[in-house]
């Protein structure tokens, strides 16, 4: 009986964390045509804890195997304080693309007791380059497109003004930031994509997620693609799941949630020029 219930257990974990991997084509302005072609694969929500340090191992295996030229992270490396930080810092450093790692600050990363000071340390380390309300130049064949990251709307100081004040109007811009919710702002900032997490998609019935999402944060970004005015916001499931941590006659449980009919993501976008004149 005990065999029976291991394997069917495990059958229903392989089918809640296997690994979607979309891909999507975004048009640029790209006269030129120096950036066609150019590949950002965005992971999001890792909340790495014992429960999913083999999820992660395989999500950053499946990432490099795709030969991204750009990677971006936005936000909750961690869940639950600064425990699995060494081990971030030895999966992170197996990252690979190209052109360069970029990451934000999501809301948890803030738990690791210092200001979020030590996940951006692990970052560092680990050949990621933060991006907390600024921005970096990429250079692609001679063509420049810049990579920007917010801090947490929620519990970092947020500055959107800073993140894109080196930005130059006309440039090709990808904001990365971990909260959705003020994608409207964001978009008056002009970005060709806006690449977003935290929500996991809904993680349980997403279709019941979006409702509470709406009435609780006044938002319906949950996932996949949205648009406004020339902008576009794409929202990634991400990989960990949310962790609940009462406490309990003095002691603190850590429960992990379940996905139902949310997988997990590894999103791939592939930059497509077009010029002004193209319809």
């Amino acid at each position: 009986m005990e065999d029976r219930h291991s394997s069917i257990t495990g059958f229903l974990k392989k089918l809640t964390e296997q690994i979607e991997i979309t891909v999507h084509e975004v048009k640029i302005n790209d006269e030129n045509g120096k950036l066609n072609g150019l590949t950002i694969a965005q992971i999001s929500d890792l909340h790495i804890t014992d429960f999913n340090i083999e999820l992660i191992e395989h999500t950053i295996d499946v990432l490099n195997r795709l030969k991204p030229d750009i990677v971006a992270m936005t936000g909750d490396a961690i869940c639950n304080g600064k425990k699995f930080l060494p081990h971030l810092k030895t999966l992170f450093k197996n990252i690979d693309s190209k052109y360069g790692n970029f990451a934000c600050i999501g809301n948890h990363d803030h738990s690791d007791g210092d200001n979020s000071l030590a996940i951006q340390n692990i970052y560092n380390k680990a050949n990621f380059q933060v991006l907390m309300n600024n921005s970096a130049k990429v250079n692609v064949n001679g063509e420049t497109i810049y990579l920007a990251g917010a801090d947490d709307i929620e519990l970092g100081e947020q500055n959107l003004i800073a993140m894109a004040k080196d930005i130059p109007k006309e440039a090709k811009s990808v904001f990365l930031t971990h909260n959705p919710v003020n994608f409207k702002q964001l978009a008056e900032l002009n970005p060709d994509l806006v690449l977003a997490g935290h929500t996991h998609g809904g993680q349980i019935f997403p279709a019941v997620s979006k409702f509470i999402y709406r009435l609780i944060y006044k938002s319906d970004y949950i996932s996949g693609f949205y648009f406004l005015e020339k902008s576009k916001l794409y929202v990634n499931r991400g990989i960990g799941t949310a962790l609940l941590s009462p406490l309990i006659f003095d002691i603190k449980l850590i429960i992990n949630t379940p996905r139902v009919l949310s997988r997990p993501e590894i999103s791939l976008f592939k930059l497509v020029s077009e010029t002004k004149n193209t319809l």
